[in-house]
Order: structure tokens, then sequence, then C-alpha cells
């Protein structure tokens, strides 16, 4: 029997320190009275349907993002594929078909920048009017604040493309994370002695460029730790240290724990080679 659910609504995209919070807040009232934690999201973000970017603009694919709320505490996920037709519900619709309806909810937790419905009229007022008419509980949390500005996507995304991977994952209250399956690459760093496992991402996710410290999960659950390589070529490649077997077709987990340095190009493989020996002990030094 679905007793109902307190739920949260938003893209999340990157599932972020603010987005934490929320979920952190849903599971503890669910715990407390029985029910479920639960979210509303979208396949894509809203903002993709009106601005489309023809750059990659995610921080989390929809598989990622739905793993990480899952590893918050979010038991029931409901994904809304947002398109012209969902555009044009009324704020007042929304609430009743998806809120009441779909999520069967008994309470909703929000950010203090929520909105919903067509032109994003369901503001936190209605919101609350509306949580008073149903008897259904509205919480509507502060921003999470980190350093002077609050945590957002937005921000960790402008990072991200300016290269401060620090500050990306800051924001983010965990390292920004890759997802991707192996796939055959040009085999050069096999020739230089730094043999890499390709990875093919998702096109619409943000990749900073840079040399980078990373911990790699493998199939299984296996943690190594290597360094990545992340080029104009938008070829990502990682370097797994003591690691010698096949992982063509595996799924690796790339976490980015530091930046090494930028890119930049070299006039020779001896050149290359060097430079790699250098961000090898680097990266080793960084994952201590």
């Amino acid at each position: 029997m679905n007793k109902g659910s307190v739920l949260t609504i938003g893209t999340f995209d990157g599932v972020h320190l603010g987005y934490r919070k929320i979920f952190h807040e849903v599971v503890r009232r669910a715990k407390r009275l029985g029910l479920t934690p639960a979210a509303l999201t979208f396949a894509l973000p809203p903002r993709l349907f009106f601005f489309p970017s023809n750059e990659p603009a995610l921080l989390s694919t929809l598989r990622e993002k739905i793993e990480l709320m899952k590893a918050c505490g979010i038991k029931k996920i409901h994904v809304l594929k947002f398109d012209a037709a969902l555009a044009r519900v009324s704020a007042r619709d929304f609430f009743d078909k998806y809120i009441l309806g779909l999520c069967n909810a008994k309470e909703v937790v929000v950010g203090y920048n929520f909105g919903f419905g067509r032109n994003r009229e369901g503001d936190s007022r209605f919101l609350e009017e509306s949580g008073r008419r149903n008897n259904i509980g509205i919480y509507i949390l502060p921003p999470v604040v980190n350093g002077s500005v609050p945590a957002s996507s937005g921000r960790i995304r402008q990072a991200l493309r300016e290269g401060n991977l620090a500050r990306a994952n800051s924001l983010l209250g965990v390292s920004y994370t890759l997802t991707g399956k192996v796939v055959m690459g040009r085999k050069l760093g096999r020739k230089l002695g730094f043999p890499t496992a390709n990875l093919k991402l998702s096109p619409e996710k943000i990749v900073p460029l840079g040399v980078f410290a990373v911990r790699a999960t493998l199939p299984g659950g296996r943690e190594l730790k290597g360094m990545a390589n992340y080029g104009r070529t938008r070829t990502f490649e990682v370097h797994l240290f003591g690691f010698s077997g096949n992982l063509y077709g595996k799924t690796l987990q790339v976490r980015l724990i530091r930046k090494i340095r930028d890119e930049k190009a070299f006039t020779s493989l001896h050149d290359l080679s060097h430079q790699l020996e250098k961000d090898g002990i680097k990266a080793r030094k960084m994952l201590q």
C-alpha cells in the first residue's frame, strides 16, 4: 500500500551540497513520519528545452544523477520528460497531477529558489498556499553557502569550464565524477610506457581540460589510483597505477581528485614521456 511520500522536486544536476541538504531533510522527515523519501526530476533540465546548447551542459547524466540520489537515501525517483506539453502545464495543474497524484506527497521539501509550472509561475508563496489548501506540509530550505556564494549547478559548470576543479569539488561536496565505457584508442600511451584506458563519455557531460590525479572504480568495486588527461582532441584517457589487464568494453567510474596541470602541446614523444613521469610523481603525492 502506498502510504505517501515526503517529496522534493528539481533538476538536481550534479547533486551538489545544496541538493544534498534537501535530500537529507527529505530522508529525515520521511523516516520520522513512516513515509517514502521521494524525488520528482527531469530526464534533461528544463533550461535545455528552452535554451538548447551546442556544447556539453550537464554535470551528471540521468543514470549518474539517479545513482547519486539513491546514495543520498532517496528511495523513489519519478522522472519526467520536459517537453512542450509539460512546459504549458500551469502550476496548479502540475501540483494536482504530479505532486498530489503521481507522487502522493504528504510533505514537500524544496530549495529557496524553487519554481514550477508554466513560466515558473508556481513560486514559494503559491506552493505554501497549495500546501495549506491540501493539508500538505511545505518546507523551503535556505541556500547552502560555500565560501561567500550559494552552492549551485551553474557555478559548478562555470568552474569546470574555467578549469577550476578545486572550486567545483568544493561546491559539489564530493569529487567530480565521470563514467564511461573503455574503447579502443591510439595506444600512444602504451608506446610511451603509460598505457591508458580511453573512456567514451556522454557528449552532454562537461569535462574539464587538463591533467588530473584520479581514483577509478573498476567493475566489481576495485579502486585504483591514477592520472587522467582530457585535451582538445576530446579524448579522456586514464592511466591506472600498477594495473595490467584488459578493460575494453568495461565501464569505469573516475573521480577527479586534484588538477595537476593544464593541457599543453609537446614537440617530441621524448618530451611527452618525460612530462608524464613528472605527472605520475605529482599524482601519487596528491593521492596519498
